[in-house]
């Protein structure tokens, strides 16, 4: 899965051109949480928009806010009714320089940040969906949620998932809200190739989602 991520706009290298001078002034985050807004690119009426969305997919049937899923399987994600739809019609791409996963020990969780070798930011493949409440106290608030795959050889050891990561014409073919060939999208959707990924381990203190500095990223010493 991916429950944490990382989002510093320092470099767009893999982002439409048009878009570059928008994220680079959105402030740098080191510890996105569930339940969290953060930055999304997706189309409205034909034009890459980047906004702030809340993370955790939660359509306008879902009461309880703590069934909003953060992640959707890549495997079944356009036969699965809650995210079949948001597939075809509602991508997104969501932007990041970095994940992190808990790799299970006899000691505890140990987490691990994952990144580019060159820290460079990347995007995520995503979905959003649409969320109203009626009464005085109506209120409109897009989610999304993060597409997973299975793990590749170098994520393998820490965790069984890791998130899609879209090159940058898999970028334009994401966001192009008028193909809905699912075939073709699913086929995005496979595990990035290894070869420039780097890991490491660092403190629990980024367990807590109220902590968000670059003390998160710090190398565990000991």
């Amino acid at each position: 899965m991916c429950g944490r991520y990382t989002a510093r706009f320092t470099e767009t290298t893999l982002l439409p051109g048009e878009l570059a001078d928008v994220v680079s002034a959105f402030p740098p985050r080191y510890n996105i949480a569930p339940q969290q807004t953060a930055p999304v690119i997706r189309m409205k009426e034909g034009v890459p928009v980047f906004e702030a969305l809340r993370w955790g997919f939660r359509p306008s049937w879902m009461k309880d806010p703590n069934q909003a899923q953060i992640n959707a399987r890549a495997e079944t994600l356009f036969a699965k009714p809650m995210f079949g739809q948001a597939a075809r019609n509602r991508r997104c791409l969501v932007l990041a320089s970095g994940w992190y996963e808990w790799q299970h020990k006899t000691t505890g969780k140990q987490p691990f940040f994952f990144h580019f070798r060159d820290d460079r930011l990347f995007a995520m493949a995503g979905i959003w969906t649409p969320w109203h409440t009626e009464g005085a106290e109506s209120q409109d608030r897009d989610s999304y949620a993060i597409i997973t795959a299975a793990a590749n050889p170098f994520a393998a050891p820490i965790h069984r998932r890791m998130p899609v990561i879209l090159g940058a014409e898999a970028c334009a073919v994401w966001l192009d809200a008028s193909d809905a060939d699912s075939v073709r999208l699913a086929s995005l959707l496979a595990p990035h190739a290894y070869d420039d990924l780097d890991a490491y381990p660092v403190s629990t203190y980024v367990n807590s989602p109220q902590h968000d500095g670059r003390k998160c990223l710090e190398p565990l010493t000991h």
